[in-house]
């Protein structure tokens, strides 16, 4: 029965990022652009400081911040948050109700902040090539993916990205 409900959440999520769900326009809070759930950037912990929070509950609810490494490339369905030990910490947003930009200059290296439930799950190998397939990774790597992955995952309600002034992204482009 496990396996059931671990292959249906795969095709579900995949199904998701190629479907034709339309996509949430963003709305201006203060200096960010947010995505689903209106949320205030106040209280929000640094993601690192986390699993520490968390203890051992399975389940965390938080508003956290981290730095945006990767996102997909396809929709911006999901992105990466860098951690401090050099892992990374997958972003997916509930329900698919809405994405973040694409664009690397909107949200690469950016500080993001948001609301959502955090837990330790385990990642098909099935799942992880087809987040390498989204990323536009070169074939070798997705074919060197042959274990599933445990790790910290997060469900995001809610995420604002700062918005950067026009004179900041072209200087940062040059």
């Amino acid at each position: 029965m496990r396996k059931l409900l671990l292959v249906l959440a795969v095709a579900v999520g995949m199904t998701a990022c190629n479907s034709e769900t339309k996509k949430e326009t963003a709305k201006q809070v203060g200096d960010y652009e947010s995505f689903g759930e209106v949320i205030t950037p106040d209280s929000a912990i640094n993601v690192n400081t986390l699993v520490e929070e968390m203890g051992n509950a399975p389940e965390y609810e938080a508003k956290i911040i981290g730095k945006v490494v990767e996102v997909c490339q396809k929709k911006g369905c999901w992105m990466n948050i860098e951690l401090a030990n050099g892992e990374l910490m997958r972003v997916t947003f509930k329900d698919y109700a809405f994405f973040v930009p694409t664009e690397a200059e909107k949200i690469i290296g950016k500080e993001v902040i948001m609301q959502g439930v955090a837990k330790f799950e385990t990642t098909s190998v099935e799942e992880l090539k087809h987040y390498m397939q989204d990323a536009g990774e070169p074939q070798e790597k997705i074919d060197a993916i042959t274990e599933p992955e445990n790790s910290l995952a997060f469900e995001a309600t809610g995420v604002l990205v700062p918005i950067t002034p026009a004179h900041e992204a072209t200087a940062s482009v040059n």
